[in-house]
């Protein structure tokens, strides 16, 4: 349990790094949302999902990003959002951050289709 705890952090504080790319050069989340997307999934510890979940949120209500990047990364997180849904008994933290990316990312999706 400590190395899986220990490689959590260490995931944690690698992803923050990427964050904080993003945060500086928004031509960042091209490549770092589909990266984080497997890492944060609902089969992953929670302080990955915590993370995941917030970041998403955080990235399609930041003003920085570009509408059309928006689009497309949001027809990317839709499954790993339903996922989080679909998931029973799922941490309300995460569900919160869910909600609020799918606010975000709705209309986004359904001017797509």
């Amino acid at each position: 349990m400590t190395t899986l705890t220990h490689s959590t952090s260490e995931t944690i504080t690698q992803l923050n790094k990427a964050r904080l790319l993003a945060l500086g050069d928004s031509a960042y989340y091209a490549q770092i949302v589909p990266g984080v997307l497997p890492l944060i999934g609902p089969s992953g510890p929670l302080d990955l999902r915590r993370w995941g979940a917030d970041f998403l949120a955080e990235t399609f209500a930041s003003p920085m990003l570009a509408l059309d990047m928006k689009q497309s990364l949001s027809l990317q997180v839709v499954t790993v959002l339903k996922q989080f849904l679909d998931t029973a008994g799922e941490d309300a933290a995460v569900i919160k951050s869910v909600v609020q990316t799918a606010t975000s990312v709705y209309p986004l999706v359904f001017k797509h289709t």
